[in-house]
């Protein structure tokens, strides 16, 4: 097991780049998603070609048509098979960087650390704005060396005007006294989205992770999130990572046996973990509405979790409130203790099978 931190962007020595997907990691690997693979290397037909870093590069997507993503993964598996880990605890896969093929990590706290150090009059409107927008979220009381930039406003391959602005935060309670800080904070350059621009977004990028709820719940989910907003007309998004003193799980120490894919429902008892990735909804009183296909579980057993790998679904729920769920139900044997069930939402098996049309997590409200 090994810890690292999550929506880290690492160059590879076969001219890769990508994202760490996780905090926790099996051993001699990190967990990634793919982020640029070089053009060349493979035929990208589906995917969306860049000129980044001198290079024609392939930017992956796992939103892709699945046949495409299908037939993308298939390549990359026969190619490269050193960046795929099949996971004996859990008998699924992960995309990874194995470590030894690290070329260069590129650290966020640094980053921002150097962008401290330009003098104001040197910067262009973007970079004056990740500054002015990093100086009001001190004001939640979290300092700024508990933060970092990441993806291109850290390597400076922005465009001013359209770039996101993309921002972690150390540390689980940092993330959410930010987070709690962002719901009553007011900054004349701050917006969020109103319900009626969140209707329009609804019924114009209608996907995957929306098609499960009705306009009325889109909007009343996403209007209560505060991990993307508008700050001087870029839209900004915040990654909480975990210290390697707070992962709510440690690689290897669990074993997971896939069951197949259910929906449930149950009631929020714990929220604390859901704003980071991987992370969780812990609940009780859960009860399985639906299965495909005959599941084989024990009613002796209690569904405890429900987890996340997938970004829209952070924060989705609040303690106390009812959830549903449509994931893969997992039966976990830990090293210590009693064996419960959990459902997981986003293994990136499920954006190449049935279950990506089919997972969601929503509160009932």
């Amino acid at each position: 097991m090994a810890h690292f931190y999550e929506s880290v962007l690492i160059d590879t020595i076969d001219g890769f780049q990508c994202k760490s997907y996780s905090n926790e990691h099996p051993d001699g690997y990190i967990i990634v998603k793919p982020k640029y693979i070089p053009g060349g290397m493979l035929k990208g037909e589906g995917l969306k070609y860049r000129f980044l870093f001198e290079k024609c590069l392939i930017r992956f997507n796992l939103f892709a048509q699945k046949d495409k993503l299908k037939d993308y993964v298939s390549q990359f598996r026969k190619k490269f098979p050193d960046y795929i880990y099949e996971d004996k605890n859990s008998k699924n896969w992960f995309f990874v960087v194995p470590k030894d093929k690290i070329k260069e990590v590129h650290d966020p706290r640094k980053g921002l650390r150097e962008l401290m150090k330009v003098p104001e009059r040197d910067l262009d409107s973007y970079l004056k704005n990740v500054r002015e927008l990093i100086d009001f979220l001190e004001k939640s009381g979290v300092k700024s060396e508990s933060m970092g930039i990441t993806h291109s406003t850290l390597l400076g391959n922005y465009t001013p005007g359209k770039s996101d602005i993309d921002i972690i935060i150390y540390g689980k309670n940092n993330g959410w006294k930010i987070l709690n800080y962002l719901k009553t904070a007011e900054h004349e350059k701050l917006h969020w989205k109103t319900d009626e621009e969140w209707t329009e977004y609804y019924k114009e990028h209608k996907t995957s992770e929306s098609s499960h709820f009705t306009q009325e719940e889109y909007v009343k989910h996403m209007r209560r999130k505060r991990y993307e907003g508008m700050f001087g007309g870029n839209v900004f998004t915040l990654f909480t990572v975990e210290e390697p003193d707070e992962t709510w799980f440690k690689w290897g120490e669990e074993k997971y046996e896939p069951l197949g894919t259910v929906t449930i429902k149950g009631k929020v008892t714990d929220h604390y973990n859901s704003h980071v990735r991987p992370g969780f909804y812990e609940i009780n009183n859960a009860e399985i509405l639906k299965t495909e296909g005959i599941i084989p579980t024990d009613p002796s057993i209690e569904i405890k979790k429900i987890v996340t790998f997938s970004i829209p679904f952070v924060q989705q729920a609040i303690k106390g409130e009812e959830i549903s769920a449509c994931g893969l139900l997992e039966l976990v044997t830990p090293r210590v203790g009693k064996k419960y069930y959990r459902v997981v939402v986003g293994y990136f098996d499920a954006y190449l099978n049935e279950r990506r049309e089919k997972e969601f997590i929503k509160a009932l409200i």
